[in-house]
């Protein structure tokens, strides 16, 4: 399995492979269609007691970034709870693509959910600037 991100997107959370860091980081599509990570400092706390590792790293002075260089795939998804989730072998997944960190195409590989209502908007009006 490995590790993942989590991705927040209208209002749920998903978990991601796609993104860069892979260390259960978050990650956030806004209302605009732009992808934001949300970047920290760490320092390593030494606890003699933990047995593994001897110590963990902590996050301070979190702050919210936008993607503006990303460009590519991001394939996310969740359970639906609505129909048994994953006992049920039940998900919501999908699929955007990413132009300068700005989604510029999202695709509903898996589930019932209809695609969003401001993207299906976004998607009318850029009908409506081609067609001027």
């Amino acid at each position: 399995m490995g590790m993942f991100d989590f991705l927040h997107f209208e209002g749920n959370q998903y978990q991601t492979k796609d993104t860069p860091c892979q260390l259960m980081d978050n990650y956030e599509i806004r209302d605009d269609g732009t992808l934001w990570h949300e970047e920290y400092d760490t320092e390593w706390i030494d606890v003699p007691d933990l047995n593994l590792f001897g110590g963990r790293l902590d996050q301070y002075n979190l702050r919210w970034s936008w993607c503006d260089t990303f460009n590519g795939v991001i394939k996310f998804s969740r359970e639906d709870k609505r129909r048994g989730g994953w006992k049920n072998n039940a998900w919501v997944e999908y699929q955007a693509l990413f132009m300068n960190g700005c989604m510029i195409e999202l695709q509903q590989t898996r589930g019932q959910e209809p695609l969003t209502a401001w993207y299906k908007q976004g998607i009318k009006d850029l009908q409506l600037k081609e067609n001027k």
